[in-house]
């Protein structure tokens, strides 16, 4: 979507406002390192935009500007705005916002919150982050957003909000710990000094008695003293004008109608009234609202005559009204006229290319048809800016029965739906629309690939399903990406390894030529999964560093949309037996998708290999925890999704010798998934390995060797090499315990032969215990990777705490299995800096920033390690293998 360039600009400082040593030097405080937010809460007309612009100007300070709007409510609006103004002190800002925003993806707060954190440490340099019209912010989430920032900021980016009422914020907590300056209608009074050097800069000077009795009367309030201006300029007799105010703001329309406009000439006041409707506008807009062809002549005019016009950029392209004179000129308009002229902006804003502002004229000029046309429109766009909240707002501001007649609207709404959580409303318009439509095109190919998706693993049909979505959606490579991944699923589901490869890999293939982080992130995940089942191991790894890679942010670390390329990473690597990177690229994917607000149901495919990660790295307790809490998360949702923590857990027990619990579970196992989902023969099949590990264990060498055959025999059919490795090695240990040695060393071998091509490691050390006095006698089917196996089983049991990897920023997790977040290059040498014994003063000077700098740089560093004193912090970092 377009950023509107004025917004994120400041706007001209008046001459009048630069010099007000008063103002600035309450203003200065907010310049202190322990200072975390400067208010300026005041009713309209006090001059908040202009004394802080004032005050910017003079005091020479980078500043990071956002004029806000109604339409800010919007998360990713108001995300994306807000990294576009930060861009101007930190250029890359801009860059780093790519990944935040796209298709279907609303931002999670905290996950821009952290962003916006790495970008402003990217620099030492402090600026001030200015948010006017605060108060009309009316979403929570971007107030969690804003709280953020407060509280986690650094102490050299310095937030002013400034607004006309307090904000849902913990002003008095921040209060009484002197964190907060707060300026108020109080402060912001005109003194008679102030009055007297604006009225005299503006060409209206007044001798003191008079000025002084002015102020009385409009009890220094910046609006009046301008009304005043205006009037006083060339006027015979100043005392009469002086005396005709009074009552502060109560006077305001009275006055702007009797003496402001009084003076103006019809033309230009129509004009003026015309123009009033836009909350921006330009030269040519204002064309095209009054049909006048010398608006620029009347702008000019309007701007010469101090008639509360102020200009948005250098330029003077883009203008806005003084807000109270934009009220009061609207009030001088029918109801019709008002339509209408909303109805020409609506025009103008979508030959702009403005969609957003478009679809909020037309909405307000009440006009049904052109506002769904141009929502019809704008909804794409949206949609792939991730700006859902303002997309269901125009829809809902809608005739149901109109949305209802666009399938085009219907499809978007329902994604859209989905996408902010509200899963069952969306596939249940989605199903709603579906049977009662006639002809099918792509919009219900759209739904179609919906329905598909989320019922991969509970409907039988899916696969059909997403067929029937593939041949209507025609180019659109986003849908057609998402079609094709429930397509691949489906058939993974139903055991037909090879052919969901192929799928998926057209998945992302389409993701790929969408072109959008937030079409390719997803289609990865499936992808690599389902060549990890079929021997594609080695494949699966490429393509996920390469993914990572390209969605990282400036320090080199995954950005958190990524988090499932970051749980398959762990998956194939903890295959590959590399236990330190497994574990930590698993950790690091739960923790990024907690962070993106996906809720851990979703992870529970991949929650078994966390659990065995951990039990491999020597965190057992903390591997059956996250089994267990994925138990009773799959119970809180009903088991919509099949889960297999309780196979996962019988394992870990049997790994640990706790027989008996094993057999417990063998006795009684079953697929823990619904009746109908097209995933209980796979899962049943898994189940026959797992009760066949246990019954090895018990000496049942019979049972466990027909379990092994009859899942054999299906996995041979599904193409599914990785599990075809297991079988492999735990027919050979049943073999051997029955003394076949023969019958043994083929299947060993024929498992090596499998595991060598994508260096399955893990497979043979995690069930070939019993076979592996017998990898000698079949080292020639593959020599090197026979060798690291033996090395494998002769080496000690791994350190419960993994040792740091040379690749990547420093990141390790406590014992309890609970990730430790990354540090950054910067808070790495902090740590160092710690390690020999520096003070924040020396620290301070080692990185030529400030104190306070300093300070929050190793509060970063004790919460990162969970830490509350500097030498609890150097013990874990010692722990970890930080220093």
């Amino acid at each position: 979507m377009p950023v509107v360039r004025t917004k994120v600009a400041m706007p001209a400082p008046a001459a009048a406002y630069i010099d007000r040593g008063r103002l600035g030097a309450l203003l200065d405080p907010s310049l202190r390192d322990g200072v975390r937010l400067t208010l300026l809460s005041a009713p309209p007309g006090y001059g908040k935009t202009l004394a802080v612009a004032g005050w910017l100007e003079s005091r020479g300070l980078p500043r990071a500007w956002l004029s806000l709007d109604a339409a800010d409510s919007d998360l990713a609006r108001f995300s994306r705005y807000l990294f576009a103004a930060l861009g101007g002190v930190r250029p890359g800002a801009v860059d780093a916002a790519g990944d935040l925003f796209g298709p279907g993806s609303p931002p999670d707060p905290e996950v821009v919150g952290a962003t916006l954190l790495d970008e402003m440490a990217a620099s030492d340099e402090p600026f001030a982050l200015v948010l006017d019209d605060y108060h009309l912010v009316a979403s929570e989430s971007v107030q969690r957003l804003v709280r953020f920032l407060i509280e986690r900021g650094p102490p050299f980016v310095h937030p002013l909000l400034l607004t006309r009422e307090d904000p849902p914020l913990p002003l008095a907590r921040l209060r009484a710990h002197g964190r907060l300056v707060e300026l108020r209608g109080a402060d912001l009074r005109c003194t008679a000094e102030e009055a007297s050097a604006y009225l005299s800069a503006a060409g209206a000077a007044l001798p003191p008695s008079l000025t002084g009795r002015l102020v009385e009367l409009t009890e220094g309030w910046i609006a009046g003293l301008q009304l005043a201006a205006i009037s006083l300029r060339g006027h015979p007799d100043p005392a009469r004008v002086v005396e005709s105010f009074g009552g502060g703001q109560r006077f305001v329309f009275d006055y702007l109608a009797d003496e402001v406009l009084g003076g103006v000439d019809a033309d230009l006041r129509r004009f003026l009234v015309e123009i009033s409707i836009a909350e921006r506008f330009t030269v040519e807009l204002c064309q095209v609202l009054t049909g006048r062809e010398d608006a620029s002549s009347l702008l000019g005019r309007a701007e010469r005559a101090n008639l509360f016009l102020v200009p948005l950029d250098v330029e003077r392209r883009w203008y806005r009204y003084h807000g109270l004179f934009a009220d009061y000129l609207g009030t001088q308009l029918t109801d019709a006229e008002r339509r209408a002229l909303h109805g020409r902006a609506a025009d103008w804003f979508a030959t702009s290319g403005l969609a957003p502002e478009a679809v909020d004229h037309a909405l307000a000029a009440g006009s049904s048809e052109t506002a769904a046309h141009l929502v019809a429109m704008a909804a794409r766009p949206a949609f792939e800016a991730g700006e859902l909240e303002a997309l269901l707002r125009w829809l809902d501001a809608l005739p149901p029965e109109r949305v209802a007649a666009s399938a085009d609207l219907v499809s978007l709404h329902a994604w859209a739906l989905f996408y902010t959580g509200r899963v069952a409303a969306a596939i249940a318009q989605a199903e709603r629309h579906l049977a009662s439509c006639g002809e099918r095109g792509e919009a219900e190919g759209r739904l179609l690939a919906l329905v598909a998706l989320m019922g991969t693993v509970t409907r039988p049909d899916a696969g059909a399903l997403a067929a029937e979505a593939l041949g209507l959606l025609g180019d659109d490579e986003l849908f057609r990406s998402t079609a094709h991944q429930a397509a691949g699923l489906a058939s993974l589901a139903q055991g037909d390894v090879v052919q969901a490869v192929e799928t998926l890999r057209e998945a992302f293939a389409a993701a790929l030529r969408a072109g959008h982080p937030m079409a390719v992130v997803p289609a990865v995940n499936p992808l690599c999964h389902a060549l990890d089942l079929a021997g594609g191991r080695d494949e699966a790894e490429a393509i996920c560093r390469r993914v990572l890679r390209e969605h990282a942010d400036p320090q080199g670390r995954p950005r958190p949309i990524a988090w499932s390329v970051r749980v398959v990473l762990g998956i194939v690597r903890y295959e590959a037996g590399d236990l330190a990177e497994g574990r930590r690229e698993l950790e690091g994917g739960f923790e990024d998708a907690g962070r993106m607000g996906v809720g851990r149901p979703m992870l529970g495919w991949a929650v078994p290999y966390l659990a065995l990660a951990r039990e491999a790295t020597g965190s057992t307790d903390a591997a059956l925890e996250a089994l267990q809490v994925s138990a009773r998360d799959a119970s809180r949702t009903g088991a919509a999704l099949p889960a297999t923590s309780a196979e996962t857990e019988a394992r870990i027990r049997l790994m640990r010798g706790d027989l008996a619990a094993a057999a417990r579970w063998a006795d009684h196992a079953a697929p823990e998934a619904p009746a109908d989902s097209p995933l209980l023969d796979v899962m049943r099949r898994s189940i026959d390995v797992s009760v066949a590990r246990v019954r090895l264990a018990q000496g049942r060498t019979d049972e466990a060797s027909g379990l092994l055959a009859r899942a054999r025999a299906v996995q041979e059919a599904s193409g599914a090499v990785a599990d075809l490795i297991s079988i492999g090695v735990l027919e050979a240990a049943a073999a051997a315990r029955a003394g076949r040695t023969a019958a043994a060393l083929r299947s060993l071998e024929q498992a090596v032969e499998l595991a060598a091509p994508g260096h399955y490691v893990r497979r043979l050390l995690d069930d070939g215990g019993g076979v592996s006095h017998l990898l000698p006698r079949v080292r020639e089917a593959a020599p090197a990777f026979v060798d690291e196996l033996i090395a494998g089983f002769a080496a000690e049991p791994p350190a419960a705490t993994p040792s740091r990897e040379a690749r990547g920023p420093a990141v390790s997790w406590d014992m309890a299995g609970r990730p430790v977040e990354a540090l950054t290059a910067r808070e790495s040498e902090v740590l160092r800096l710690m390690a020999r014994g520096a003070s924040n003063a020396d620290i301070a000077e080692g990185l030529t920033v400030s104190l306070g700098t300093a300070k929050w740089h190793v509060g970063h560093v004790l919460a990162k390690l969970g830490a509350t004193s500097r030498t609890q912090a150097l013990v874990r970092a010692q722990e970890l293998g930080l220093v």
